[in-house]
């Protein structure tokens, strides 16, 4: 259901959302949360504003660390075409998979709780690169649950997808159960809910900018503009999976919402003794949702599978350009989402590409026929070329 917030909240929302610092802004999240009307509706809207605050307090923390010279050692550097976190027990075999599939120089043992830190590598994948991290393994509290490190849970929301990594000779569903439930704890889904919400700002674009994946039953985009614009919101692209309400739409500004991360699971260790034994049954446990390969490091079964798994389940796409005097296309594609149009190709590669913008010219699997004229609106497939046309 939406908050209800009276004027006087929205007007302290807008001023955070407008705030130049961290320091403003936590004082204008603290101002707001002390007007959010206190009911069991808005029970989660308050503890995502205290998250909020919290981490804003952890930012300014981080700020002050940084003016003496020092970084987190979790902080990672994006590099290549997306970024995704290898997340397992510990002596699941996440270091000698990173060792085995990237060029990532890992140290392997087979004591517990080897990795203390992010360790990075790289994955190809064909014509483009894939960043895999392997995050320290989660602790394991009194009661026998994971527990994620609050470090690792911020790399887990800023990366594109997940790979769940367990021993199939040991119990691979539990290992699942308990992976996913303390993902869950953090607000974090490996599965697509029925509707999502994404709110992306867009500067300058003077706009409220809705893209609908099916017929939008529960709300209007008359109403969700009205909403947007009651917080202070001008500039956005908006994009709806799925029937959502406007509670959901409200939910998506406040990031009220569990995080939904596309994810694969790595049953690993199948040349051990029955953990082949256990694959049958271990994969009809799965969720349909997450695709399994099953591998081993020392046989190498199943690593080179990997790669393509992984970019099936991200939902991406590679588009490659072309100058419209030229015979052949770029040789390095641009990796966007799946449903990505050509108005925001455009506006990826350069703005000024986007405000230019007049046809494109298509070849590849959504083109009805080699080099058919399309507008701005036309939506990409993998492997399509384009060529885009300005005035």
């Amino acid at each position: 259901m939406p908050a209800n917030l009276t004027p006087e909240a929205k007007a302290k929302w807008k001023a955070a959302l407008i705030a130049r610092n961290p320091k403003e802004k936590l004082q204008a999240f603290q101002d707001f949360l002390s007007t959010i009307p206190k009911h069991k509706g808005n029970e989660r809207l308050q503890a995502q504003v205290k998250t909020k605050i919290a981490t804003l307090k952890e930012e300014i923390v981080a700020q002050r660390r940084r003016h003496g010279g020092s970084r987190s050692s979790w902080y990672v550097e994006r590099e290549g075409a997306a970024q995704v976190m290898l997340f397992g027990p510990t002596n699941a075999g996440r270091s000698s998979l990173l060792r085995s599939t990237t060029n990532a120089q890992v140290a392997a043992a087979e004591y517990s709780y080897t990795t203390q830190r992010p360790v990075p590598g790289m994955l190809p994948f064909e014509d483009i690169q894939l960043q895999l991290v392997e995050l320290p393994s989660p602790q394991v509290n009194v009661e026998g649950n994971f527990e994620i490190q609050p470090e690792a849970i911020d790399l887990i929301h800023a990366c594109d997808g997940l790979m769940l990594v367990v021993d199939l000779s040991s119990d691979p569903a539990q290992q699942v159960s308990s992976l996913l439930a303390s993902l869950q704890e953090s607000r974090i889904s490996t599965i697509r809910g029925s509707s999502r919400v994404e709110i992306l700002s867009e500067k300058g674009s003077g706009e409220i900018r809705i893209a609908t994946s099916s017929v939008q039953k529960s709300c209007t985009q008359a109403q969700i503009r009205e909403l947007l614009h009651s917080y202070g919101i001008r500039n956005a692209l908006v994009r709806i999976y799925g029937d959502a309400s406007i509670g959901d739409v409200e939910d998506a500004i406040f990031e009220n919402v569990t995080t939904y991360k596309p994810s694969i699971v790595v049953a690993n260790k199948i040349d051990l003794l029955k953990a082949r034994e256990n694959a049958t049954n271990f994969k009809e446990s799965l969720p349909v949702s997450l695709p399994v390969v099953f591998t081993s490091c020392l046989t190498r079964e199943g690593l080179g599978h990997i790669g393509e798994l992984v970019f099936r389940a991200l939902g991406m796409i590679r588009v490659y350009t072309k100058e419209p005097k030229e015979l052949r296309p770029s040789d390095h594609p641009f990796v966007v989402k799946g449903g990505t149009t050509v108005r925001e190709l455009a506006r990826n590669i350069h703005s000024d590409l986007a405000e230019r913008y007049r046809y494109s010219r298509i070849w590849g699997s959504t083109s009805k026929f080699a080099g058919e004229r399309v507008g701005p609106d036309h939506v990409l497939g993998d492997r399509d070329v384009v060529e885009i046309h300005t005035g």
